[in-house]
């Protein structure tokens, strides 16, 4: 469970982007709670759908709203995404809680936007929106972390039969993922295959 500073990240965060009206989702450890699997983070990460043009007024915005860059410069290339990582102290707590804004290059990604789900999380008192399960899931094994390898098997479990499994098989296959959610499939149904 995200613990309070978290979500007051995350709310101040919410506040200071949506009135830009530019597709935020939700993805990361907090995001799992959305789909029946629950733990620990202590970090933000958004999806959003701006092209790299666009990218210094929302800097700028943010800068105003007292949220850092925590390096320079903010934005580093990963492939298929650009990160722009950041920092925020809530006022009187003393703790900087690290933001990971994923810039959307893909098709795929701007896709995923699109199917983005509203959702109200437990303790936090705004509606935001979060991947969609199947995208959450292909988000997690495209980056490949153990611990995204472990949200993904554990999403499968959560959500099984409420999995649209043709959309996970076709965006694998179109990510180059197929053989990583045969893996976590395997892990979360041994014995099976998607």
């Amino acid at each position: 469970m995200p613990s309070e500073i978290v979500l007051q990240v995350l709310r101040h965060l919410w506040a200071t982007l949506k009135p830009l009206d530019i597709p935020l989702a939700l993805v990361g450890g907090i995001a799992l709670a959305t789909w029946k699997y629950i733990r620990a983070t202590k970090d933000v990460d958004v999806l959003m759908g701006i092209g790299e043009a666009d990218l210094p007024d929302v800097l700028e915005r943010l800068l105003a709203a007292n949220v850092r860059f925590k390096q320079d410069p903010p934005v580093v290339d990963v492939g298929a995404l650009a990160i722009v990582q950041l920092q925020y102290e809530p006022p009187e707590t003393f703790v900087d809680v690290q933001i990971d804004l994923l810039l959307a290059r893909s098709p795929y990604h701007f896709q995923s936007l699109d199917r983005r789900v509203p959702t109200r999380l437990p303790g936090l008192d705004v509606e935001i929106d979060v991947l969609a399960c199947e995208d959450l899931i292909l988000h997690k094994l495209e980056v490949g972390r153990l611990i995204d390898r472990a949200d993904a098997a554990a999403l499968l479990r959560a959500n099984r039969h409420a999995l649209d499994v043709d959309y996970l098989r076709q965006w694998a296959d179109e990510l180059k993922i197929t053989e990583e959610l045969s893996e976590v499939w395997g892990e979360a149904f041994p014995g099976e295959s998607p």
